[in-house]
């Protein structure tokens, strides 16, 4: 379309700048439509492949070395097509060094919260300047309490056996049996005690 335009008036500037400024947006909506469905591909693989890796909380922190990878290698690939004179891909691959960055970022976090979800539920509750906190264990059907009296310390004082039923968790030690209900732990001191929990969601 460029191109038969400027073959009808070659010889007059003001023409040939007229049809640069309309024809300009049109461009600029190529480029952002490119970019876009880049972005698209980028969710897609690397979706698959966090995915298929099912990353836990242990190889955390790998996203410090996942962003900056996925960053410079698009980098790299803008200035290949810069050296080639591909101005317009160069564009698109530089925008996209943020873009892939910003879903390997979030897509990484959310297959950790992932790989969580499928292997436990945790609550936490306050009593006086106590902080519990209880996980139960899906695999094996264990669960643990600990208490921590300030952040960043915590301490195991309760294991037991744990099993899903209608929706409540029955909790089974050898000297004691609670129960979680709509997050309620029930039995926690005594047989009547009722304590509303706060549910951990990732």
């Amino acid at each position: 379309m460029t191109r038969i335009l400027r073959q009808v008036a070659p010889l007059n500037p003001t023409i040939d700048k007229t049809l640069s400024i309309i024809l300009r947006p049109t461009m600029q909506m190529k480029i952002l439509y490119k970019i876009l469905g880049l972005a698209i591909i980028d969710f897609g693989l690397i979706w698959l492949w966090v995915y298929q890796i099912d990353p836990d909380p242990s190889i955390s922190i790998e996203i410090i070395l996942l962003v900056p990878f996925v960053f410079v290698l698009n980098l790299l690939i803008a200035g290949v097509f810069l050296y080639a004179k591909k101005k317009e891909y160069s564009s698109v691959f530089l925008a996209n060094a943020v873009i892939a960055s910003i879903i390997m970022f979030y897509l990484f976090g959310k297959g950790i919260d992932r790989y969580q979800n499928k292997r436990l539920e945790e609550w936490t509750f306050q009593k006086a300047d106590t902080t519990f906190s209880l996980i139960s264990w899906k695999e094996t059907n264990e669960f643990s309490m600990t208490y921590s009296l300030n952040p960043g310390s915590s301490w195991s004082f309760l294991d037991g056996h744990c099993e899903n039923k209608n929706g409540k968790w029955i909790l089974k030690t050898e000297a004691m049996k609670m129960q979680i209900e709509n997050d309620n732990l029930i039995g926690f001191r005594n047989q009547t005690d009722t304590l509303k929990m706060t549910k951990i969601e990732r």
